[in-house]
C-alpha cells in the first residue's frame, strides 16, 4: 500500500510538471483573438482584457501582423491601472525587440511609468534588450531585408523589368526559404526583432513568388503546420494559395485580395463557405475582418 501511495504521488507530480497540451492557434486561439481586438479598437478595454486574458492563459501570446495583440493587452492593463500585468507584458515586448521609447512615447503608459512597476521596468530595461540582442538573429534580419530587395530589383516597380533575372532570383528564394524552414522553422520576432523594426521583413512576400508546384506542394502544407504552431502569419497562408487560384483564371477561396475597384476580386459566390475555408486557417469571418476595415478607415484614413 505504501508502495503504491508512492507512485500516485510520483504520477501526480509528473503530470503537474507537464506543458499545457500544445496550442492549436487555429482553432484555440485566433477567433478569440479578433474579438478581443475589436472589444480594444471600439474602446471597451475591460472586455478586451478578458478576452486577451483566455487566450493568453491557453496559448503562448504572440503578437500576429497587423493585430498586435500584446501590445493591446499591455496598454488594457495600464488603461485598467492593472501595473503588474502591464509589466509584466511590456518586458515580454522588450525580449521581442520593442524598445523603450515605444512606452515612453504613448500617454497610455504615463501612470504606469510613474508608478513602483513602472519605475522597474525602466530600471530592468538594459538587462532585457541585451537579452533580446543576444537572442536576436539580427544578421539573419539584414539577409531577409536585402532579399526583399533582390525580390522587387527586376519586377519592373523601379523601371527595370528583366523576368529571366526574376526567376533566378526567385529560385534561390525558393531554397533558402526550404533550407530556412527546415532548419529553424518560420522565423519568428523572437528571432528577428518586430515586423517594422527598421526596414519591413516579410517573409509571406517571398512566398508569394514560388513556382506552383512547390508551393502547393511544399510550402501550403509547410506554412499550415507553421500557422497551427502560432509563427508563420496567417494572412501569408490565405494570399499564397489565393493569388495561386486567380492566377490560374480561377475565384479565390479565401477573400484575401480585393478588386481595384472595391469589393473582393474574383471570388466564390457562397460567402458563408469563403467564412468557412477563412476560419479554417485562422482568418476571421469576412464581417469582422470588414469591421476592422471600417474602422482603419475612419482612424487612418485608408
Amino acid at each position: 500500500m505504501k508502495i503504491l501511495s508512492i507512485l500516485l504521488i510520483l504520477i501526480f507530480l509528473g503530470c503537474a510538471n507537464e506543458p499545457k497540451n500544445k496550442c492549436n492557434y487555429i482553432t484555440d486561439y485566433y477567433q478569440i483573438m479578433y474579438r478581443a481586438d475589436y472589444k480594444f479598437d471600439i474602446e471597451n478595454y475591460e472586455k478586451a482584457f478578458d478576452l486577451y486574458q483566455d487566450i493568453f492563459n491557453s496559448c503562448k501570446a504572440k503578437n500576429t501582423t497587423t493585430f498586435n495583440e500584446i501590445g493591446k493587452f499591455t496598454q488594457s492593463s495600464a488603461i485598467l491601472k492593472k501595473y503588474d500585468i502591464t509589466y509584466d507584458y511590456a518586458k515580454k515586448q522588450i525580449k521581442k525587440g520593442v524598445k523603450l521609447s515605444r512606452f515612453q512615447n504613448n500617454e497610455i503608459f504615463d501612470d504606469f511609468l510613474l508608478s513602483d512597476y513602472g519605475k522597474k521596468f525602466v530600471l530592468e530595461y538594459d538587462v532585457l534588450r541585451k537579452d533580446f540582442e543576444n537572442k536576436a538573429n539580427l544578421k539573419l534580419r539584414d539577409e531577409l531585408i536585402w532579399m526583399r530587395s533582390a525580390d522587387q530589383m527586376y519586377r519592373g516597380g523601379n523601371g527595370k523589368s528583366d523576368f529571366t533575372k526574376q526567376d533566378s532570383i526567385d529560385k534561390l528564394h525558393e531554397e533558402r526559404l526550404i533550407e530556412l524552414f527546415e532548419s529553424i522553422g518560420y522565423p519568428t520576432d523572437e528571432l528577428l526583432g518586430p515586423h517594422m523594426m527598421d526596414y519591413p521583413v516579410d517573409v509571406g512576400l517571398f512566398l508569394l513568388h514560388t513556382k506552383d508546384s512547390i508551393r502547393m506542394n511544399y510550402f501550403v502544407p509547410k506554412i499550415k503546420e507553421f500557422v497551427r504552431n502560432g509563427t508563420a502569419p496567417l494572412r501569408a497562408l490565405g494570399t499564397m494559395i489565393d493569388q495561386y487560384y486567380l492566377y490560374n483564371d480561377e475565384p479565390q477561396i479565401y477573400g484575401t485580395y480585393n478588386a481595384q475597384g472595391g469589393g473582393y476580386a474574383n471570388m466564390i459566390d457562397d460567402l458563408k463557405k469563403v467564412d468557412s475555408n477563412r476560419i479554417s486557417i485562422g482568418l476571421p469571418p469576412l464581417v469582422l475582418k470588414e469591421k476592422k476595415d471600417s474602422i482603419r478607415k475612419v482612424k487612418y484614413g485608408f
